[in-house]
């Protein structure tokens, strides 16, 4: 285990100046480590960061990490915590009285988190990082997350429980001595018939690296809707790889905002293994001044009688960079596959950027794919349409705004969970105008 951090060590001292994965791998020298743990450590000793000759990351540029030095996270202080709650949940009833997980700087609040007391969720909390869904070889910062990991939290919905809506919130903040990060490990099971949605809440101050790794398996005929706001610190780094496995029957739906973070890469791989079971993810990313974010998702039809949809709405301003890479993989044995894909986004500045790869692997013969991308501007004679009738550009741009992101709001099916997202876009209902 040493030996292997030394390699690492060597390296980057001999190929350049950056220590930030030393740094950071620094932590577990000396300590008792898995075998899990050590096969990711030599993963990363080989191989290093991808750069972005790596295909999978030609728009996404992680030359950042290996310009800081990375230090442990301290204490949090539960103060802080409860001022944030006080302002952003508690006074928010339907958010207020959800099931809550409270995690700051990777630490479990166990004073402000109501979970445990719920008797609809089973929850067990394990020293080290297990997952079985995860790509080690692949994925480098699920490979970081198996390295630096201490903690898994697994939650379990058992056979037929309808366990409703719970909230999870994580917190980031910043030190003075460097770039802390957090590595948080989560497992969520959802057995036969079960039924959860979840609302993820993002948030932070100063600046933090968060890499968080989340695995969920839904089982036969069960229904999971996941709903998140990545809403952190603009200091923040964000990384977090998301894996779902679908049993037969069963329907997973995701929407995800990102409007905060310096850096933000979701990334998201969901393997269709039921049949008639059907997967959707719909995300919006909403950036400024110059946030760079990236959402790559991979949809593997692995059987029969399956049906995804994936839709990504970019609003762009200023000299922001907005990523999205979608892939369609279908499986020989996956006939009757309807899958569909759509980016679509809205420049806001000469100078903000979009990338996009949509991608479709097709190997059998009776499909229904698609993918599509469009980009472009405010429709000029749409503005003109509005002012005509008085109203001011400020207000006409924003309306139009409105207009391309509600639809998506629209398919959540949480209650709760809709509220807080047209809050977070600013979607308002908008009166007809003739």
């Amino acid at each position: 285990m040493v030996v292997l951090l030394e390699k690492l060590m060597h390296k980057n001292s001999e190929e350049s100046k950056d220590t930030g994965l030393s740094s950071l791998l620094s932590r577990v020298k000396g300590k008792n480590t898995s075998s899990e743990q050590e096969k990711a450590i030599r993963l990363l000793s080989e191989a290093g960061l991808p750069s972005r000759r790596v295909e999978n990351w030609k728009y996404t540029d992680l030359r950042w990490f290996n310009q800081h030095q990375f230090v442990k996270p301290v204490p949090v202080n539960t103060q802080q915590v409860q001022e944030w709650l006080e302002e952003n949940v508690f006074p928010l009833p339907n958010l207020s009285e959800l099931p809550r997980l409270i995690i700051a700087n990777g630490q479990i609040i166990k004073e402000f988190s109501t979970l445990f007391d719920d008797s609809n969720c089973q929850i067990d909390i394990k020293d080290g990082v297990y997952g079985s869904l995860g790509r080690l070889q692949k994925d480098i910062m699920t490979t970081l997350n198996y390295a630096i990991g201490q903690q898994t939290l697994q939650l379990t919905i058992s056979k037929g429980q309808q366990a409703g809506t719970i909230l999870f919130v994580y917190l980031g903040y910043g030190q003075n001595d460097g770039l802390v990060s957090f590595h948080h490990r989560l497992n969520i099971e959802l057995q036969d018939h079960a039924q959860l949605s979840v609302i993820e809440m993002n948030a932070g101050c100063g600046e933090y690296f968060t890499n968080p790794v989340c695995e969920i398996k839904v089982g036969p005929r069960a229904n999971f809707e996941y709903n998140k706001l990545l809403n952190s610190s603009l200091e923040s780094y964000n990384c977090a790889n998301l894996y779902v496995s679908l049993a037969d029957h069963a329907t997973y739906r995701q929407f995800l905002i990102s409007k905060g973070s310096k850096f933000s890469r979701q990334e998201v791989y969901i393997d269709i293994n039921g049949e008639w079971s059907n997967a959707s993810f719909q995300a919006v990313q909403k950036l400024a001044d110059r946030q760079h974010a990236d959402i790559t998702t991979v949809f593997s039809h692995l059987v029969p009688h399956c049906q995804s949809d994936q839709n990504v709405k970019n609003i762009l301003t200023d000299q922001s960079h907005g990523v999205f890479q979608g892939k369609v993989f279908v499986h020989q044995k996956a006939q009757k596959t309807n899958a569909q894909q759509q980016n679509q986004a809205l420049l806001l500045s000469d100078q903000a950027e979009i990338n996009t790869k949509p991608e479709l692997e097709i190997y059998a013969d009776d499909v229904k794919c698609s993918h599509g991308a469009t980009v472009g501007a405010l429709d000029e004679d749409q503005l003109f349409f509005l002012m005509a009738r008085g109203i001011p550009f400020h207000q006409a741009r924003d309306i139009l705004i409105n207009a391309f992101v509600a639809q998506a709001v629209e398919d959540v099916n949480d209650p709760i969970a809709k509220q807080l997202l047209k809050e977070q876009l600013g979607v308002e209902v908008v009166e007809d105008i003739t």
